[in-house]
């Protein structure tokens, strides 16, 4: 696991490199990188409008939890939030491979996955 620095922009909160599973109204994708205030992730999209800056959107993170001891156990993070930024990261025969910055409206709702 990888921990950026505190970029000299607005960033408040330190960004953890982690891949993890997103879910998006009819889309899934893959995080590139998470805070407490948002998340980077990228997605094969042919409608990059629905990514458009400014778009309220709501997500579900999955992630397995690892904790000494105990078993693993898959999380589901969900909530909604603002897209702040997108950008073509290439061009695929399924559709644009498309990079999304996301913060989060408010605190993500933590869901633990039934068994």
């Amino acid at each position: 696991m990888k921990v950026k620095e505190r970029d000299s922009d607005k960033r408040n909160n330190e960004r953890i490199d982690l891949s993890f599973a997103i879910s998006l109204p009819g889309q899934d994708g893959e995080t590139r990188n998470i805070s407490a205030s948002g998340v980077y992730f990228e997605v094969i999209t042919n409608d990059i409008e629905a990514f458009a800056p400014g778009t309220i959107i709501p997500i579900q993170i999955t992630a397995t939890t690892s904790t000494p001891g105990f078993e693993e156990r898959n999380v589901r993070l969900k909530g909604e939030g603002c897209i702040v930024r997108n950008n073509v990261k290439d061009v695929t025969t399924q559709g644009n491979r498309l990079g999304v910055a996301l913060e989060f409206k408010d605190k993500l709702n933590i869901l633990p996955d039934l068994i």
